[in-house]
């Protein structure tokens, strides 16, 4: 009992605001940190409140390491309020909370980034101002609050939100309830789907602008939505019923998409490519997904089935950022672009200082989920997989807020839930190229077209590019070779590669590299020392030449291939396809399934004729008595679209004539704009 603070009163608050102080104090001790982590703590712990492990003097706008100081408080208050601790109201552990308390509000440490003082900072000491309220001193509370009232509402979207966080805690700390009142709607305003940043209309996420920010600001957004949908339940601030629709909507329509195999993608992860960030972003989002669980307990299933990531099949393309995911539980593939719409990438407080291209098409594909886990160091950044790039000597730009720029309008995809074509009519910095996916159950056709530039540069499309696993296989006229390290300038059948297979329906000026690479976090974001590490790299791409004007290139992907499955693929074609600069189409050889990219009006040379009056990207999928047809305006321009199909099919406002039925498709508008039109044509 010696050990035990003695002085342990509770603290009162104006009955409108008592259930929500008992919901923060719940929240934060639910929080409690393992005993062994407070010992490690305890050790590094100086007698001035300050950590040896620390150093107080870094100033780094990105991850500000000084912040761990209020981490590290937190923490030790957590565990001294939780009963089921060994360090439940330790008197030892109550005079270090308050000297590290002390330690910093008596320093006021600044960083040079506007977060860390109005949201971060504050966020980070208000849990430790809660939990010890009742032991806290006037001259205590009084430098706390000076550093609270940086917070303050503006802005959009998650920097609202922890702004709005921030105020409301602090507004509840100082017994102010027409405050909360303020904060607590200001959160939940930003619960709507967004015409600036915020949610979007497809359920994926934009912050700095139109880009896409999964896994950066949409996953905190997510996380902190939660936290204050928790919060402020059974108050009079408590959020509307229909939140929590909004909510389960963000999951399962949007962010469930893009994990798989506990594996957060790349491409959706915003410029926040740090060491094991995949893998960590995927565990909060679990993490997330647990909480609706038990908040919005009538979907229970379906958050089950978004926890097991392998569960989820189908394609999606999510029209409002320029992406597109197509999955299975065998494997995972994703295409990001970007247009004069849609912004690529980003380059903030020194991080993803290499990714001037991730917005140009790069294409993801997974069947483990590890091939590209942490593989950033060692990256060729302009050989990203699926990119089509000039190989100049140039260091690659780096790209603030809002240095992305692109010409390419024509940018966007169809999909009908089971299978999707992603387009990106290619124009930066001159180079022009038509790039196109198709994503056909379990292949994908990726073509190219018109690619051309004045640039005295080669100029190449990178295949893929992953950690190197067992060995390679070249198949060429029915002799296979193996143990390849490096090769350049042939013409492959297929190649195979950690069950990956890559048909070539034309050969191709293929390249191949295995070869040990080194790499540093350093040349990735400048937060890491500059430390050379190793790997071995798999890299294939295919060479179009200096200057090349209207080449092309065309290939198949293949998830868990084997040799058997690419010598019968490589035999018996599964595809007709055209690849030219007007038309990109590709017809399944039963002629069951079809896709077309019309880059203007026209009609196609296979698949029975089909003719539009404007550009556009249409799928279709043969069924016994309809034809399911999936239209989209990739331009996001166009407000209707004549089509005319082979046949005599029943469809409203339509006409039969010359044997073809003609009808006119009018495309969503506003917010909806790029979005899927889906019709089934029933057979007369």
């Amino acid at each position: 009992m010696d050990s035990k603070v003695e002085n342990n009163s509770v603290v009162s608050y104006p009955k409108d605001l008592t259930q929500l102080h008992k919901n923060v104090l719940n929240y934060f001790v639910n929080q409690r940190n393992d005993d062994d982590e407070i010992k490690q703590l305890l050790q590094n712990f100086q007698e001035d409140g300050s950590w040896s492990t620390i150093d107080y003097t870094n100033k780094i706008r990105g991850g500000w390491p000084v912040k761990k100081h209020l981490k590290y408080v937190q923490q030790f208050a957590i565990n001294y309020k939780t009963k089921t601790s060994k360090y439940y109201l330790d008197k030892h552990l109550s005079k270090k909370i308050h000297k590290g308390l002390n330690y910093w509000l008596d320093n006021d440490f600044l960083s040079t980034n506007w977060h860390d003082q109005h949201i971060g900072v504050p966020e980070l000491l208000l849990p430790t101002l809660f939990l010890i309220e009742n032991e806290l001193t006037k001259q205590q509370l009084n430098k706390a609050t000076v550093l609270l009232h940086r917070a303050r509402i503006k802005m959009s979207g998650q920097n609202k939100v922890w702004l709005a966080t921030n105020v409301m805690l602090r507004s509840l700390l100082l017994r102010k309830p027409d405050s909360v009142a303020i904060a607590s709607k200001a959160i939940q305003n930003e619960l709507q789907i967004a015409t600036g940043v915020g949610v979007k209309s497809d359920w994926s996420y934009h912050e700095h602008g139109a880009q896409l920010q999964f896994g950066n600001y949409g996953l905190s957004y997510l996380e902190d939505m939660i936290k204050c949908y928790t919060l402020v339940s059974n108050t009079s601030f408590q959020f509307d019923e229909s939140k929590i629709n909004f909510l389960r909507n963000i999951i399962l329509k949007g962010q469930q998409w893009i994990i798989y195999n506990n594996i957060y993608d790349v491409s959706a992860s915003g410029r926040q490519l740090f060491n094991n960030e995949q893998r960590k972003k995927a565990a909060r989002l679990e993490i997330c997904i647990q909480k609706m669980k038990n908040l919005d307990k009538k979907f229970s299933k379906e958050y089950d089935k978004a926890i097991d990531t392998k569960m989820l099949s189908g394609n999606k393309h999510f029209w409002k950022s320029d992406f597109q995911v197509h999955r299975t539980e065998d494997f995972y593939f994703s295409v990001k672009m970007s247009s004069k719409r849609v912004v690529g990438t980003e380059s903030v407080n020194k991080e993803n200082v290499q990714g001037y291209y991730l917005g140009d098409g790069v294409s993801i594909l997974s069947t483990t989920g590890k091939e590209y886990e942490n593989i950033f160091p060692f990256w060729d950044w302009k050989k990203l997989p699926g990119t089509t790039i000039i190989q100049d000597n140039k260091p690659l730009p780096i790209i603030k807020f809002s240095g992305f720029k692109t010409n390419s309008v024509f940018v966007g995809g169809v999909s009908n839930g089971k299978n999707g074509i992603a387009v990106l009519d290619y124009n930066r910095d001159g180079l022009k190229a038509k790039k196109s996916w198709f994503m056909f159950d379990d292949k994908i056709i990726c073509l190219g077209s018109g690619i051309s530039t004045n640039a005295n540069h080669q100029v190449v499309t990178s295949i893929n590019q992953s950690f190197l696993k067992g060995s390679v296989v070249i198949g060429k006229d029915g002799v296979l070779e193996t143990s390849v390290r490096r090769k350049r300038g042939f013409t492959p059948d297929w190649i195979l590669h950690d069950n990956i297979g890559y048909l070539f329906p034309k050969g191709g000026n293929a390249n191949l590299s295995t070869q040990i690479l080194e790499g540093s976090w350093n040349k990735v974001a400048k937060r890491y020392r500059p430390v050379i590490l190793t790997e071995h790299i798999f890299k294939l791409w295919l060479s179009h030449g200096a200057q090349p004007k209207n080449a092309s290139y065309r290939y198949i992907l293949v998830p868990n291939a084997s040799e058997e499955k690419m010598k019968s693929l490589h035999k018996n074609n599964p595809f007709k396809i055209m690849n030219t600069k007007v038309q990109q189409s590709v017809v399944s050889s039963d002629e069951k399934k079809a896709g077309f990219v019309f880059y203007k009006k026209g009609t196609t040379t296979i698949k029975e004729g089909i003719s539009v009056d404007a550009p556009c990207v249409i799928l279709l999928e043969e069924k016994l008595d309809y034809l399911d047809l999936a239209i989209s305006d990739p331009s996001q321009k166009l407000t209707k679209i004549g089509v005319s199909v082979k046949g005599n099919y029943s469809i409203k406002n339509s006409n039969y004539k010359n044997g073809k039925t003609h009808f006119v498709i009018h495309l969503p508008q506003g917010e909806q704009a790029g979005k899927t039109v889906q019709l089934q044509l029933k057979r007369n």
